[in-house]
């Protein structure tokens, strides 16, 4: 059976390595139909049995191709027609997410049942998330009401750069195809669902932390405050404010108790008691308990692969299965799978499997400590085996790992299981039935908050803890390389201490010093950042900032986004910036990174050496030269501010770069003619100026420059459609490429000092 499960998960993994999935669809079903004659024929005739063995094996397979693209298919049917993008449409919303305020809008996510006139069919129901702007009302959407909306929706983009969250991607697995703005819109029903109505008893109540309560209880996690995330985070808790296995386990640990408690109260003789499976019954009753609990969270993806998980362990221990815990962790992971095909492009997935992988490795690699407190010493050990196994995976993920996380894990976990949560989950029994009861027992759950939080603060704040490695100036390579060559190390059989001790001095450092490699090379790198600026110089592990995007009125930064992790991606710290000019798409960033890198040197807007013309410098082994503005224009009020925009050329050997900001054409007649030569600006690549804008690259500058390459920072927004035809029209008239952010991502020219190369590390993806 362990065969046929894998070749079935191979095929269901397979699915990702195509695009088209009803040609695949109609493909394995044919595929199957002709393997089970085949397999049908074979078993008529007298033919060997290694022979008929091949054939379920290729079925399996198929099974899983066939069910991993019917999965995605349907997806694609709840898909909204582009058609109905960016238009004025009207449809009835169920929200089924708790609404969140934020300073300048309100985000509501729910199901559209009708679009315009139409009812829609269950299995055609999208969800989209929608954003409620310059809008007052006190009483926000509620779960399980029906609202009919007018609505502008558009499809989710990603900022595609490395390191960047991918948020299309987050919203398509969350089941929701679109977003968009809400018009107008009234409540038609207004039924409020149970979930809602625990959240908002909590929100009432009179609690010093709800949003530990409310994420432990109903899984919602918008009451944690991004302080609380952050230590929890940092001392290797994070994992217990998701509804997990350990929860589960205790829910149902505390239903079996009950059940049985129960059952010994009822009057029932010894003969009936005798002829009753209570043992079933109890883990029969457990299931239920915990699928109400899954119900409480509204089933999000976390909690459905645990209740998978979960419930596969429990179907092997009712029905007495005995396997090994390699067939065990096969069979969860391929039920997990085929819950939600798509579940292993979750970090949360990656996580749960490799913490189990380490408790099994646990079992093969030592033998379990016997004597006193043997339990506690046992506990000990896994949680440092858990965290040397998991902390590649964590760096990968967080951006390092806790140091302290299993002696804070040991201390913490026991007081979330046998107090918080079934205090807690009390409280919200009693909040089912709209008690009074409920507020005092989550008043009591979290007692113990009142000390453990501020323990962990401080905890979190010593550097010693948290392990950030994601800031360390080595390649990403070797940052993985040196954690694998730790975790051999440690785990690496060996007969003497002298011999692992030899290990850890010599690998490691074998290690880095092969993966730590730079090449010298110049990489320039323009961010995808959508409508707005960013562009990263590079060398030998060193970074030069060239604007740093935009911050919106809702607090989403480019900079916190996207700057940061392509910078920690790559393990970078960056030593010099240039700010272009003070409008919000080139500068929004400069306070979050000025919090983040205090050493960071500003120049050009707003700092205290503004850009001013012949201003010139050397760093890392390159040149760079201001061209613009002059001091007279920086005093004078005539030029708008795009005008007065920093206008910069770098050298590198032969290579060279222009990039001019903003500027408009009556800054660029100014600029060319101050040049002695036109020559002074030709450069190999040219950073098109105001993203594209008609009102810029005029045909002097376009021809004075006379670039190799033309570059175009620009992102999806219907007011501005940028780059205009006007623009690309004379871009086609000098017969040279030119590439964007919208449509490549990410663009990076590397160069050597004598020639160089494009590289799109985001096309077509």
């Amino acid at each position: 059976m362990d065969r046929w499960l894998l070749v079935f998960l191979g095929g269901i993994l397979s699915a990702s390595l195509h695009s088209d999935s009803k040609f695949w669809l109609i493909v394995s079903t044919i595929a199957l139909l002709l393997l089970a004659i085949a397999y049908a024929f074979l078993n008529l005739g007298q033919r060997r049995i290694k022979r008929r063995s091949t054939v379920p094996l290729l079925m399996a397979l198929f099974c899983g191709i066939l069910w991993a693209n019917a999965n995605l298919y349907w997806q694609n049917l709840r898909a909204i027609p582009d058609s109905l993008m960016d238009t004025e449409s009207e449809l009835t919303l169920i929200v089924d997410e708790i609404s969140r305020r934020y300073p300048y809008h309100l985000r509501v996510t729910g199901k559209v049942v009708r679009l315009f006139d139409e009812a829609l069919p269950y299995w055609q129901q999208p969800r989209v998330r929608l954003n409620w702007y310059r809008d007052n009302r006190t009483d926000m959407p509620k779960i399980g009401q029906r609202w009919q909306l007018g609505v502008r929706l558009k499809q989710a983009t990603d900022y595609r750069n490395h390191g960047s969250f991918r948020y299309r991607q987050y919203l398509l697995r969350n089941n929701i195809y679109a977003i968009g703005t809400i018009q107008h819109g009234k409540p038609v029903a207004e039924s409020v669902s149970l979930r809602q109505r625990i959240f908002d008893k909590l929100t009432q109540s009179d609690l010093a932390h709800p949003g530990i309560l409310a994420a432990l209880t109903i899984g919602e996690r918008s009451l944690l405050t991004p302080a609380v995330r952050e230590t929890w985070q940092k001392n290797g808790l994070a994992h217990s404010l998701a509804i997990s296995g350990l929860h589960l386990g205790m829910v149902a640990g505390t239903a079996i108790l009950l059940f049985r408690f129960c059952f010994c109260c009822l009057p029932v003789g010894l003969k009936a008691r005798e002829r009753l499976n209570t043992r079933v019954g109890s883990l029969v009753f457990a299931a239920f308990v915990t699928i109400f609990y899954a119900t409480l969270a509204d089933f999000p993806i976390s909690t459905v692969r645990a209740l998978t998980m979960f419930l596969v362990v429990l179907a092997h221990v009712i029905l007495n299965l005995k396997v090994s815990p390699l067939s065990l962790l096969l069979r969860v992971t391929v039920s997990v799978l085929i819950v939600d095909v798509l579940a292993w492009q979750d970090p949360g997935f990656w996580l749960s499997i490799t913490a189990v992988a380490a408790l099994f490795l646990a079992s093969w690699r030592w033998q379990k400590i016997r004597g006193r407190f043997s339990t506690i010493k046992n506990l000990w050990s896994i949680q440092w085996l858990l965290l040397v196994v998991m902390s590649p995976l964590s760096f990968l993920l967080f951006g390092g790992f806790s140091l302290l996380a299993p002696v804070v894990n040991l201390l913490v976990l026991p007081i979330i299981s046998f107090w918080l949560l079934p205090l807690a989950l009390t409280g919200t029994g009693f909040a089912v039935f709209d008690s009074n009861f409920a507020e005092t027992f989550w008043q009591l759950a979290e007692l113990p908050l009142r000390y453990v939080n501020p323990i962990l603060e401080v905890l979190a704040e010593q550097p010693v803890n948290w392990l950030q490695l994601n800031q360390w100036p080595i390649t990403r390579e070797a940052r993985f390389a040196l954690l694998l060559a730790l975790i051999a190390v440690i785990l690496v059989p060996v007969r003497h201490v002298w011999q692992r001790f030899g290990l850890l001095l010599c690998l490691p450092v074998s290690v880095f010093a092969l993966f730590n490699q730079r090449d010298g090379n110049l990489r320039l790198h323009v961010l995808d950042v959508g409508q707005s600026q960013a562009v990263v110089l590079e060398r030998n592990g060193r970074a030069m900032l060239i604007d740093t995007g935009i911050e919106f009125n809702s607090g989403f930064s480019v900079a916190e986004s996207v700057i940061e992790p392509f910078l920690n991606y790559h393990g970078l710290v960056p030593e010099y910036a240039f700010i272009s000019h003070g409008d919000s798409d080139h500068n929004g960033g400069r306070a979050f990174l000025s919090q983040r890198y205090p050493e960071l040197q500003w120049r050009g807007d707003g700092s205290d050496t503004p850009c001013k013309a012949d201003d010139s410098g050397q760093w890392n082994g390159m040149d760079w030269r201001v061209l613009w503005p002059t001091s007279d224009s920086q005093r004078t009020m005539q030029l708008s501010k795009n005008n007065r925009s920093c206008v910069l050329v770098f050298s590198f050997g032969d290579f060279s770069v222009f990039l001019p900001g903003d500027i408009e054409m009556p800054a660029e007649q100014l600029l060319l003619a101050r040049l002695d030569s036109p020559a002074e600006i030709s450069s190999d690549v040219m950073l098109v100026p105001h993203h594209g804008s008609k009102t810029s690259s005029s045909w002097p500058l376009l021809q004075a420059v006379d670039a190799d390459i033309y570059l175009i920072s620009y992102g999806r927004h219907r007011g501005y459609r940028f780059p205009h035809r006007y623009t690309l029209k004379r871009l086609s008239r000098t017969h040279t490429p030119w590439f964007g952010t919208k449509d490549n991502g990410q663009l990076t020219i590397i160069s050597n000092g004598s020639t160089w190369s494009l590289e799109l590390p985001f096309e077509n993806r």
